[in-house]
């Protein structure tokens, strides 16, 4: 089984958590394990600027991830997200994170493999973001295909959290409970075939909580910043005496490998690929089933690349008056916005593929599928779209009826999705906040949602 040790590196505010930072990568590298460091640009500029080159040298034995610029100082990606268009998300967030990037990068020497949300403060154009800025793992994802089974969405590889350290600090028979319960998960794991991963706040292992300095949307200066109290000493020394020994007891075991995110990411990336006849046969017959990732063999295709098949084919059909031999698979994204129920029309095969076929294109430049094509005077949603276009490519000379349907995967309903929220989720945001907007853009991304394994 495989697993993952994870580290948020957030606290910039109080200089003495710098220790914990420092213990956590040499305790790793002392048991000959390797953990994530997932650093906050703001962090890894306040241990240069407090002389902590010790501690970054130290972490960067270790893989190192990113977890936003400022973290908590709003606004936060959810506040100025919100009411945002999707090509204006996505280029503030870059032009927001990108600095944040580059420090890591030159403090450390590593270019983040992975990014960590801070809370619950995350958008779909941060994922995107992400993936262009060269991250292309999303961790601590609120989303997974199954627990420990990581999935593609928004481009990026999520894989979310399993269990932490932290949920131990306070627990009397720390080191017998860390480890049945770590057997208990590994069995788990061990029976759907997923991963495991462990985390927990450095900080904390100094701290006695967090800072407050942004709770509940306070933005004080810079000069008003104050630390997070601290643990006694002897507290302090007990967590790391059980903790350390609980890393040399995980290195000894036979049936669990320590990986690195980069490790797990070449093994499940994106490849060049393209569909035969057959497998093409096989999505045309998908079209007209419940919206949904299809298995065609020994790989998975997300509904927005299923659709971006068949329009790449209606294309194809246009120029050259035949069905293709093979078919690109392109890493399109799902629609930016929901579109409205479709009246039953029927049209010519003809005038549908014509459409496709510039859907096609704008599909290519856009990097998503269309949120709506004009066909027969009517706009028409990517949902109703598929099992028509399909339709149409088999019979591109007949007629053809475009009838309402469902504009949303049925991953969309699902528990964790249908549920999605942000009030009272995180201590930083204002208690009354909410997010409709990028709640709905999280949603219409199912489009793009297939498992990673």
């Amino acid at each position: 089984m495989d697993l993952l040790f994870f580290f948020d590196s957030e606290d910039y505010e109080t200089p003495a958590s710098d220790e914990g930072e420092r213990w956590w990568a040499d305790a790793l590298s002392r048991h000959g394990l390797t953990g994530c460091f997932n650093l906050v640009g703001e962090e890894a500029r306040a241990l240069r600027d407090r002389g902590r080159g010790d501690v970054l040298e130290a972490l960067a034995r270790h893989e190192i991830g990113y977890h936003s610029n400022l973290h908590s100082a709003h606004p936060v990606h959810v506040e100025y997200l919100e009411g945002m268009g999707w090509d204006e998300g996505v280029a503030t967030v870059l032009a927001r994170e990108a600095r944040g990037i580059a420090d890591v990068r030159e403090l450390t020497g590593q270019h983040p493999m992975t990014y960590c949300k801070p809370g619950s403060n995350w958008a779909p154009q941060v994922l995107v973001a992400m993936t262009l800025l060269g991250v292309p793992v999303f961790c601590d994802a609120p989303f997974e295909w199954d627990p420990g089974v990581p999935m593609w969405y928004c481009g990026s590889l999520c894989v979310g959290y399993h269990t932490s350290f932290d949920r131990y600090f306070q627990v009397p028979d720390r080191r017998e409970r860390m480890r049945r319960d770590f057997r208990t998960l590994v069995e788990e794991r061990r029976q759907n075939g997923g991963l495991l991963v462990m985390y927990t706040h450095p900080c904390r292992l100094i701290t006695a909580a967090f800072p407050s300095n942004f709770t509940a949307g306070q933005n004080p200066p810079r000069s008003a910043w104050r630390p997070a109290p601290l643990r006694p000493r002897s507290e302090v020394e007990e967590l790391m005496s059980d903790f350390d020994d609980f890393l040399g007891w995980v290195a000894r075991q036979d049936d669990v490998r320590v990986i690195s995110y980069r490790t797990l990411y070449e093994r499940l990336r994106h490849r060049p690929r393209w569909l035969d006849r057959p497998a093409l046969d096989e999505v045309l017959e998908a079209a007209s089933r419940p919206l949904a990732a299809l298995r065609v063999r020994d790989f998975w295709l997300s509904p927005a690349e299923q659709l971006g098949i068949l329009l790449w084919t209606a294309a194809w059909i246009r120029e050259h008056g035949a069905r293709p031999e093979s078919v690109p698979l392109r890493p399109v994204l799902g629609p930016d916005r929901l579109a409205a129920p479709v009246e039953p029309i029927e049209v010519d095969a003809a005038e549908l593929l014509l459409a496709a076929a510039e859907a096609s294109l704008r599909a290519s430049a856009d990097g998503r599928v269309p949120s709506v094509v004009r066909i027969g005077g009517r706009l028409v949603g990517p949902g109703a779209l598929l099992p028509a276009l399909a339709e149409a490519i088999r019979e591109p000379t007949g007629r053809v009826t475009i009838r309402p349907r469902e504009e949303l995967p049925a991953l969309a309903h699902r528990p964790d999705f249908a549920g999605l929220h942000f009030r009272g989720t995180w201590s930083i945001l204002a208690p009354e906040f909410e997010a409709p907007g990028i709640i709905q853009l999280a949603q219409l991304q199912t489009w793009s949602a297939r498992p990673a394994w």
